[in-house]
């Protein structure tokens, strides 16, 4: 399918083999270099019958046009979502010098509430995860890349699709806000303590559960899903799907592992320096990927040398 085309909700209703699995990746201009990076690796490291969507806005469809392959699409995220907004070009342009977490566009619905880039980017996997045919989808953000061999396989153990629940304490100052925004959309009430999170760069999910949940939150809410999350002030689809699954769903087809499938390298602060050691220190064998986040200050050449280092260094792994 070519860029210029329009995604058609049909071509997801074909029947998927058991144990299918596909990759998604929502992305945009901004991360454009980097996800060419990302699209390489997955030729040369994914197994060929795993389809890989990309949902960018229909602007920026025709750069991402080169990397489309027979089992890459280029999808136009107007066209996934089931509302329509206006994008507002200039603020985030503006706002993006300020604060790393306004790189993505405004939008406007048509009532005029003003949405994040960042929760129509959350609505958009759901989106996409509850209406694919495969059994499984691996969320892949733009600042990955497959440094050793991934399989369909590699998602299930028996019949289970594998699940990543870390448990311990967390670091990061949004976890009890996303707990409670995850359990007010499923209507059911916050525990007093909750230590597990769910947040990766390489995240698999379960398509029937991730159907289920959706359908759970408009039940609750007797509205439509992306009313609920536009509502809200933030959210984190993991969580909401980590939540449903620990407090709603009781693991049902699924295997907890605190192990995720990819090595991420978050630093305290966005200013920090690049330490490379510290993310080639450790690989779990359930790893196939790495990640180096997009704010962090490492150029293109250096990201392709890494990923070549840790393609060295795992060789055989």
């Amino acid at each position: 399918m070519s860029a210029s085309q329009t995604h058609d909700p049909d071509q997801d209703t074909v029947k998927a083999p058991p144990k299918s699995v596909a990759l998604l990746t929502c992305s945009m201009a901004g991360d454009l270099d980097i996800f060419g990076l990302l699209a390489d690796s997955v030729d040369r490291h994914v197994e060929p019958s795993i389809r890989h969507d990309v949902v960018v806005p229909k602007t920026d469809l025709a750069v991402f046009k080169r990397f489309e392959t027979s089992r890459r699409r280029v999808l136009a995220q107007e066209d996934v979502l089931p509302v329509r907004l206006m994008k507002l070009p200039k603020a985030p342009r503006l706002l993006a010098r300020i604060k790393a977490g306004f790189r993505r566009p405004l939008y406007l619905t048509a009532r005029g509430q003003l949405v994040r880039g960042w929760m129509v980017q959350q609505c958009l996997k759901i989106e996409m995860s509850r209406r694919i045919p495969e059994t499984a989808i691996m969320h892949v953000d733009s600042d990955v890349a497959f440094v050793r061999d991934f399989q369909s396989e590699d998602a299930f153990e028996g019949n289970l699709v594998r699940f990543f629940r870390a448990d311990g304490e967390t670091r990061n100052p949004m976890h009890r806000p996303w707990v409670q925004t995850a359990c007010d959309f499923l209507g059911v009430e916050m525990p007093d303590s909750h230590r597990p999170h769910y947040i990766e760069n390489c995240v698999l999910w379960s398509t029937a559960v991730a159907r289920a949940m959706a359908e759970r939150v408009e039940a609750e809410h007797n509205c439509p899903l992306h009313d609920v999350i536009f509502r809200a002030q933030t959210m984190s689809e993991y969580y909401l799907y980590g939540i449903y699954v620990d407090l709603v769903a009781d693991n049902t087809g699924l295997l907890a592992e605190d192990v995720s499938f990819c090595k991420s390298y978050w630093p305290n602060n966005e200013s920090d320096p690049f330490d490379a050691d510290a993310l080639m220190h450790g690989y779990d064998p359930k790893q196939r990927a790495i990640a180096v986040q997009s704010t962090n200050q490492l150029d293109l050449d250096s990201r392709r040398s890494l990923y070549a280092r840790a393609e060295r260094a795992l060789a055989g792994f």
